[in-house]
């Protein structure tokens, strides 16, 4: 029997304390916590063209076969992570590390078997929480232009015979050719580590999406195998053409010529007799068409004076709101709330400006201590002030 095999981009995700948290918490709570972990990654993986392998406690095994969609993806599900946290309280915050390689496996049965996964589990391993790291085989097979990625050295890995260099790809770096989905003035409320892909795509979970589905399986039998494409079509191209026939009639209206007047009526000519009764009067005659009046236009009839326009009373201005006071931490936003200076839809907006912003300054002081501006112990102390000040 020959061996089937692949060249194939593994990816595998860890939950980070996912160990801690099945000691502290029910069957039930530790059950709904991967329920929620499933309901938020394995969509996305579908929407990269990826394949769920098989689902190891709280890890996944992924396989692409386009290495740069295995990244994309990973950033994906990382920036899908990153927006549930903040809403989520901490106790059931989902933390996750990615690891990633590139290799021939064999495929038996739906699963895969090869060092490749072993590579990718042990690249995983050495994972903080919150990062991606990937092999450098994956590095020079992948579209560097779409994935921005750093290099991390060198390691020594368990069971792997040679030492592997291992890249990853920084939090709130920019790609080059994926443009970040986040409007200008949502980016102080919104900030994603990895640019915001897991909002790409959504359109075909919103109302009219769901709308085609329906509409494609209900005609399926009538239009072939590819119902919801066509669905999409007539979605799409009906209004289209209304448009275009609503703007082709109100181009006609105003491009029709406005109606000619017709000519006064000519009163008939007066009898003998009662030009001989009647005073001599002047008749006005047509003058014959001669060389200085053949070429005259014809008087211009006279404009009506416009209508009189009625000054009305300038409305009053809208009154001026007060203007919110910031809040500088967490603490003082929850006084307020309590206080009832502030509504639950703006504490809940200002809680999440005020940890976006705690993120940046611990992401900058972790970039500070990987560029060795920071010593490990000054690194530390750093963080338990920021996260002192806001919260």
């Amino acid at each position: 029997m020959a061996i089937k095999t692949e060249n194939l981009a593994i990816v595998l995700t860890d939950m980070a304390g996912y160990t801690e948290a099945t000691v502290q918490q029910s069957r039930v709570e530790i059950e709904q916590l991967l329920a929620t972990h499933n309901r938020i990654l394995l969509p996305i993986v579908r929407r990269f063209k990826g394949r769920h392998v098989k689902s190891i406690g709280d890890a996944l095994l992924l396989v692409f076969r386009s290495p740069t969609d295995a990244m994309l993806c990973a950033m994906a599900m990382q920036d899908a992570l990153y927006e549930y946290n903040r809403s989520a309280p901490k106790e059931k915050q989902i933390h996750m590390r990615v690891g990633a390689s590139l290799g021939e496996v064999r495929v038996a049965r739906g699963d895969i078997f090869g060092e490749p996964v072993n590579m990718t589990s042990r690249i995983c391993g050495v994972t903080p929480a919150d990062e991606i790291y990937f092999s450098e085989a994956l590095y020079m097979a992948m579209n560097k232009a779409e994935v921005p990625c750093q290099e991390v050295g060198w390691r020594e890995l368990k069971g792997i015979p040679q030492a592997v260099r291992i890249y990853h790809i920084p939090r709130f770096a920019v790609p080059r050719l994926v443009p970040n989905v986040m409007a200008a003035e949502d980016v102080t409320d919104l900030v994603y580590p990895y640019g915001g892909a897991h909002l790409s795509g959504m359109e075909e979970s919103s109302t009219v999406g769901a709308g085609v589905r329906r509409f494609g399986r209900g005609f399926g039998s009538f239009f072939g195998k590819r119902p919801v494409k066509l669905g999409l079509a007539l979605v799409v191209l009906v209004p289209i053409a209304l448009f275009a026939a609503r703007q082709a009639g109100l181009r006609t209206k105003i491009e029709r010529p406005p109606p000619r007047a017709e000519p006064a009526e000519t009163a008939p000519a007066p009898t003998p007799a009662t030009v001989a009764d009647e005073a001599p009067k002047t008749v006005d005659r047509p003058l014959p068409p001669s060389s200085s009046t053949a070429n005259l236009a014809p008087l211009p009839k006279p404009v009506p004076p416009p209508p009189k326009t009625v000054m009305k009373p300038p409305a009053p201005p809208p009154p001026i709101e007060p203007v919110k006071p910031q809040y500088a931490s967490i603490t003082e936003a929850k006084k307020a709330y309590r206080a009832k200076q502030l509504t639950k839809y703006e504490y809940k907006r200002t809680v999440k400006r005020i940890e976006a912003q705690m993120d940046q300054e611990i992401d900058q002081a972790k970039r500070d201590y990987k560029a060795r501006k920071l010593t490990k112990a000054e690194y530390k102390q750093r963080v338990k002030e920021i996260e002192k000040q806001y919260e």
